[in-house]
């Protein structure tokens, strides 16, 4: 009922509050603005939790999300999830019934590439590992277990 007084009074008040100067505030004008915005963060702690705790990997993420909307066309040809396979690969062929049976259970289809028919998109995707996935948001490098590849295709 408090904060609801407070913010009520501040929204009343900010025409006057526009023109302030918060550098000139009281003491207790500094406490009391202090106990409020401690207020709000403990109750919505996302609004500061990008800033406080950043992605590591912000620019790989988002050189990643490029390549795949770059080479998207060629990549789904028109599917919902591309695998990167080679002949000669247990792991790949095991791959890819397992990526093909949880694809189909919901609705999806898989294009399977070889690095060899697109070498440019494999050398731009930095392909060392086969198997390898990639979806809209995200690529996978080598064999995943069906449960993780399950909750990554539950996203689509």
């Amino acid at each position: 009922m408090r904060r609801l007084a407070v913010a009520t009074a501040l929204l009343l008040a900010a025409p006057a509050l526009a023109e302030t100067d918060f550098r000139a505030l009281s003491e207790g004008e500094r406490l009391l603005l202090g106990a409020e915005l401690r207020a709000v963060l403990r109750a919505h702690p996302e609004i500061v939790e990008r800033a406080l705790t950043p992605s590591l990997y912000e620019d790989d993420i988002a050189s990643d999300l490029a390549l795949i909307a770059r080479h998207a066309d060629r990549l789904f040809a028109g599917h919902d999830v591309a695998l990167f396979v080679e002949d000669s690969c247990a792991d790949c062929d095991r791959a890819a019934k397992e990526l093909q049976d949880l694809a189909r259970a919901r609705g999806l289809s898989v294009n399977i590439v070889s690095p060899d028919a697109a070498p440019d998109i494999a050398e731009d995707l930095q392909i060392d590992t086969l198997p390898f996935y990639v979806l809209p948001e995200v690529m996978l490098r080598g064999a995943m277990p069906a449960h993780v590849l399950g909750r990554f295709l539950d996203k689509l």
